[in-house]
């Protein structure tokens, strides 16, 4: 069995949702040094709906914008410039997320079920619950 530990990379995601599945895709195919690993959101009990993807690195929750600019800086390469995005209020940013946090299902769609996950993306699945990969 396999422990969770405190400077591991997740990715908790909303399987439901088109826009997070096409985020953690964008950013899992990207992730050249394999530091992600990837968990349901439902798993991770979190009561706010508006948390549609949520960062754990080292032991830090990251959660709306701050977890979408993390993510891109954990890339690394041209993505850490994402990290200009924090000029602008956290107040400003999580506005613009909470507003399409919102309306995700409405604006870019929702799977009836979570779409299946590539072969070699198995290995970086979380099951948060018994605290093991799957």
């Amino acid at each position: 069995m396999y422990q969770l530990k405190m400077e591991q990379t997740i990715l908790y995601y909303d399987g439901l949702c088109v826009l997070c599945n096409k985020s953690m895709r964008f950013i899992i195919n990207r992730d050249r040094k394999n530091q992600f690993k990837i968990g349901l959101l439902d798993a991770f009990e979190s009561d706010n709906k508006l948390d549609s993807v949520v960062l754990v690195h080292k032991g830090i929750k990251y959660n709306y914008s701050n977890a979408v600019i993390k993510s891109l800086i954990l890339i690394g390469g041209i993505y850490k410039l994402a990290a200009l995005l924090f000029i602008f209020p956290k107040s400003l940013r999580d506005l613009v997320y909470k507003t399409i946090a919102k309306n995700r299902y409405k604006w870019f769609g929702k799977h009836n079920i979570c779409p299946t996950l590539p072969e070699e993306w198995k290995e970086r699945l979380i099951d948060h619950k018994q605290g093991t990969e799957i």
